[in-house]
């Protein structure tokens, strides 16, 4: 009975298991000491996603380098406790978004400066979005085609299907919320920024009916409040950040294990350069608008890193909205616009280079030839369809499915088995390109339509 209680419900039945949460609660410790004694919180974050890392090869060397399905019991049960914390702390982060998204854009549009028109934050919002994704397409294409991706492979039969595409009117269509409750469970981002837009709107309209400007007043000090809640709550919940970074590296390291990160080396080894790619024309588009890339990466490292560990760009908005706002000078309303629609929309990597390679893989995969007109094919559907996906849980795998059925590729779908096989670790750079490419979307559209607070930015 009782050893049934420590193994099933407890899950700690061994003194393997004791002992590696006894090391777990040391790191949490020393990571604690480290902001007792003046550490950088980005310096901190550094040294969680080392010493996760670390810690889980640790781990899985004592435990012999086991498979995915194991039955070491000590190893389960400490990849339990990993998941458990990570997922707790994820779980909080998810808990603000939605509220924080909906309060946001109220306030963006009720408080938009009136020098700014509401038509070109969208317009230029979405363009350097869109843009930056036609470019990481691109370089994901010139990557997968250098490297001959996908010719040393065959045909592998797997379980993932091809998921359901559909029409351009359809996904149009879905962006309207019908249901904002319905959207909001769903976490439609799109759907919930639709309606938060369309509510300031008409709240700021009415503004000017003098019957009611005392109303108006009273919403908009109740929007105020709620946002300065949420934004303490974020601020809370963030602190917490580099014990959660530990447990998802160590996490990731003991669940996906090394068999299945040496089959598809190449693919995972040009995911990250396609990675730094990116960065690097993120520096660009920063220095075309004159500004110093040094002083956005020293700023937007720590979001990068949750970011990467996180693997969910809905998860890290709060922190990108916090350091666009008060670290990097871009204004409340376009912070929260523009990095909330770059959750959903213009995935520089989930939408970008990831199904660019996986159109690439699939072509030399199947002995085809390789053309200008396919790889204009490639950048047009991976921009087209950054819209199609917005909203959709698992967005790399929909926009690959968009990808191979719009170059006539559906029935290969299952051939990108072996590469959905360690999607965990694709996801962390992905993410990270995504959340990059939103928050220099956002400064880059700041920029032009003079909201940027150039001071902050340079400090």
């Amino acid at each position: 009975m009782n050893e049934e209680f420590f193994k099933n419900f407890i899950m700690l039945s061994s003194l393997q298991s004791f002992f590696v949460l006894l090391v777990l609660f040391v790191i949490f410790y020393m990571l604690k000491k480290m902001k007792d004694f003046k550490f950088s919180f980005s310096l901190r974050m550094f040294i969680a996603l080392i010493v996760g890392l670390a810690f889980g090869i640790f781990l899985q060397f004592l435990a012999n380098f086991p498979q995915k399905e194991n039955d070491i019991v000590w190893f389960n049960e400490a990849r339990h406790y990993f998941s458990f914390f990570s997922s707790v702390f994820v779980a909080f982060i998810k808990m603000l978004v939605i509220p924080l998204v909906s309060v946001c854009i109220v306030k963006v549009i009720i408080q938009i400066d009136k020098n700014i028109k509401i038509s070109s934050l969208l317009s230029l919002s979405l363009f350097w979005i869109l843009f930056s994704t036609a470019i990481a397409a691109l370089v994901g294409i010139l990557l997968a085609y250098t490297f001959s991706l996908g010719s040393a492979f065959s045909e592998i039969s797997g379980e993932k299907e091809l998921r359901e595409i559909q029409s351009l009117s359809s996904i149009i269509l879905n962006l309207i919320p019908s249901n904002i409750i319905l959207a909001m469970s769903k976490e439609n981002i799109i759907a919930i920024v639709v309606f938060a837009f369309l509510l300031g709107l008409c709240a700021k309209q009415i503004s000017k009916q003098e019957d009611f400007k005392t109303a108006f007043k009273s919403f908009e000090n109740l929007v105020l409040s709620i946002y300065s809640i949420m934004m303490n709550m974020t601020k809370a919940v963030i602190k917490f950040m580099p014990y959660a970074v530990v447990c998802m590296m160590a996490n990731v390291v003991l669940s996906n294990g090394f068999e299945a990160i040496k089959t598809a080396a190449l693919f995972i080894i040009l995911t990250y350069v396609a990675m730094f790619v990116m960065f690097l024309v993120h520096f660009l588009l920063l220095l075309s608008q004159g500004l110093n890339p040094l002083k956005y990466a020293q700023k937007a490292f720590s979001v990068w890193l949750f970011a990467f560990s996180s693997r969910s760009s809905l998860g890290t908005l709060p922190m990108t909205v916090s350091t666009l706002e008060k670290r990097l000078g871009v204004s409340s309303a376009i912070a929260n616009f523009v990095a909330s629609i770059g959750t959903t929309t213009g995935l520089n990597g989930c939408a970008g280079y990831f199904p660019a390679m996986a159109a690439v893989f699939v072509c030399f995969a199947l002995g085809m030839d390789f053309s200008l007109s396919f790889a204009l094919m490639i950048i047009l559907i991976a921009v087209v369809g950054s819209f199609g996906i917005a909203g959709v849980p698992g967005s790399a795998t929909m926009a690959a499915s968009i990808m191979l059925a719009g170059l006539g590729f559906g029935d290969n779908f299952m051939m990108l088995s072996l590469i959905l096989a360690i999607d965990p670790i694709i996801d962390m750079a992905r993410t990270a390109s995504n959340v990059s490419g939103a928050m220099t979307s956002a400064i880059c559209t700041a920029k032009n339509l003079n909201a940027l607070d150039k001071k902050v930015y340079n400090s």
